[in-house]
């Protein structure tokens, strides 16, 4: 479904901003352009002199050196011009790509589950794209042709202002006729770009489910879907060639009217010695030469109602909610400001475990919703804890609001008895350890997975030692070039089990001071289950734990159990003072919702 939001009014302010950056580069080439066009706009009088001087039986030596000169002259600053706009107008899209891609990670939590991530991708990918072939092939490139069209009109006013003005009558009768479809260009262009967005997703959708669509023999069905977006984008980019092949033959037609026009009204000035032939040629020759930078200029208009679609797509990110990296401040990533500089935020390690406590919190996905409410209790430094439930009940959301992947909707929640809020989020996510039940790995090799996130160098006897500890050195051993071996898109050469095991090592590398677990064992056997805890366990002495399980065998070693039902704390306890005081938490063990093994 095609994003149901207006589109932002996009338009040369927005470009310009991108491009201030780099306008020392594109004044010279401006100014290279404009002696260029200088040079050649000086060619026709450089031949009406060759003319006279031909009629008069002078030597022509002088004036055809000047004429050459001027051509060799121009040709070599049209093409250092050409250069240098055509690299600015890379480095303008390089630097919008990269701040593109630092907003699209710094989003909200909900942004992502709001929109399709396939979109979000098209924007960084195709919008981009043609962003980028239209500043450096059309916009960029059409500014000389500017400085051309003005000249050759000064000229043309010189030589004559009747003939100037038969033209200028051509050019505006035409003109009017274009102006209403550039607003449609750039309509037709922003849906394409929609339905190659939607296009993206559904290809996404489809290759990250690849192995369900095959065992669902989905295949044929998935290709129509996706060929049905295929077919929008096709239907609205021929529309939009439709209306650029219109304005291309309306300037076109334009020009040979021009032409025509002046030859007629020009020819008979001329004939009743109104105008001397020296004058008329030369013209001529302007109009002529007027015909390639209005050409290439009307094709920069509407090629710019593209960039225009294009930027509307780029700069909805920039209404996106973004997270707070401080205290309250959020990130400054517009896209079209310069992006301050900026490597890894320095973190402060914790010496010591931190409690963690929520106060009457209130949580909704959507409002209609609720998940948690006035949820309250209290994990103390140190200690293990377990937070079990039937599903549904919000215990993973618990952990992504420690995280602060989303923000309650009411009370707080504290570290140490401060607010989250008041503590820099990525000091607070240095300290944090989180597996996913997923347990999603990034593309690239075992050793880049265990390390990511580790804020220091770890060393290959620390290294192996993990390895060892989380059972992964029989994965390592059989895979052939050991650590460094590839894991696939998403750990596709990997088991579930294994991938958990991944993000467990992770977790010790990266020796977190609040531990936080969610079904981080729930694909593994129970040996390498048991083997999995014990390496945590390491980890108790310096941390505080939570964990969401379903496993009976994972509950009854914690501290204290946390039971939750309909979005609030239904009891609190040992496993022992639950079995014997807690009919609920008694019902979830026998029933198999906590397995036992």
């Amino acid at each position: 479904m095609l994003s149901t939001e207006k589109p932002r009014d996009v338009g040369s302010s927005t470009l310009l901003r991108l491009a201030r950056p780099h306008r020392k580069a594109i004044l010279l080439g401006l100014l290279l352009g404009l002696l260029g066009s200088l040079g050649a706009l000086a060619q026709p009088m450089a031949a009406r002199i060759i003319l006279d001087t031909v009629s008069r039986g002078e030597s022509l030596a002088k004036p055809l050196l000047i004429l050459i000169a001027l051509v060799v002259a121009g040709a070599v600053m049209s093409g250092c011009q050409l250069f240098i706009l055509e690299r600015a107008g890379e480095r303008v899209v390089l630097g919008l790509r990269q701040r593109l891609v630092a907003r699209l990670l710094d989003l909200k939590v909900r942004e992502y589950d709001r929109r399709q991530l396939g979109d979000l991708l098209s924007k960084a990918g195709s919008d981009t794209t043609l962003l980028r072939s239209v500043m450096t092939a059309n916009v960029l490139d059409a500014l000389p042709s500017v400085v051309t069209v003005v000249g050759a009109t000064a000229l043309m006013i010189y030589l004559d202002w009747v003939l100037f003005l038969v033209v200028l009558g051509v050019l505006v009768v035409v003109g009017l006729g274009v102006v209403p479809l550039l607003a449609r260009i750039k309509s037709s262009t922003h849906s394409a770009q929609d339905h190659v967005g939607q296009l993206t997703s559904a290809l996404e959708r489809a290759l990250s489910a690849v192995r369900t669509v095959k065992a669902g023999n989905m295949q044929a069905a998935e290709a129509s879907r996706i060929g049905g977006h295929a077919d929008l984008a096709y239907t609205a980019g021929v529309r939009t060639v439709k209306l650029d092949a219109l304005v291309g033959v309306s300037t076109a037609m334009a020009m040979q009217i021009s032409f025509l026009a002046v030859l007629g009204v020009g020819g008979y000035r001329v004939a009743t010695g109104t105008l001397p032939a020296g004058d008329m040629i030369a013209f001529l020759l302007y109009v002529m030469y007027l015909a390639s930078p209005l050409m290439v200029i009307t094709a920069a208009v509407t090629q710019l109602q593209k960039a225009f679609a294009a930027a509307a797509r780029i700069v909805e990110v920039d209404s996106m909610e973004t997270e707070d990296r401080g205290t309250g401040a959020v990130a400054d990533t517009s896209l079209t400001q310069r992006p301050k500089q900026e490597g890894r935020l320095p973190t402060q390690r914790r010496d010591q475990p931190p409690s963690v406590e929520f106060e009457q919190v209130d949580f909704a996905y959507r409002a209609d919703e609720p998940v948690l409410a006035k949820l309250s209790f209290r994990v103390e430094s140190g200690t293990k804890t377990a937070i079990v439930g039937p599903s549904g009940v919000g215990k993973s959301t618990v952990l992504s609001l420690i995280e602060r992947f989303y923000e309650p909707t009411a009370g707080r929640v504290l570290i140490d008895n401060d607010d989250i809020n008041n503590i820099p989020l990525n000091e607070l996510r240095s300290w944090i350890g989180y597996v996913e039940q997923s347990a999603p790995v990034l593309a690239g090799t075992l050793r880049e997975n265990l390390v990511y996130g580790v804020d220091r160098e770890v060393s290959d006897d620390e290294l192996d030692q993990v390895v060892r500890s989380v059972r992964l050195d029989g994965v390592v051993a059989r895979m052939p070039a050991h650590l460094d071996t590839p894991v696939g898109e998403r750990g596709s050469q990997l088991s579930g089990g294994e991938r958990q095991r991944v993000a467990a090592g992770r977790l010790l590398l990266r020796r977190p001071a609040l531990v936080l677990l969610d079904e981080a064992t729930s694909q593994l056997d129970s040996v390498n289950e048991r083997a999995l805890h014990d390496a945590l366990d390491a980890l108790a002495h310096s941390s505080t734990t939570m964990v969401i399980a379903h496993r009976l065998s994972t509950v009854i070693s914690a501290d204290r159990i946390i039971v939750l039902a309909g979005g609030t704390v239904k009891a609190i306890g040992t496993h022992a003072q639950l079995m014997e005081g807690d009919e609920f938490y008694r019902q979830l063990a026998k029933g198999q919702l906590l397995q036992q093994r």
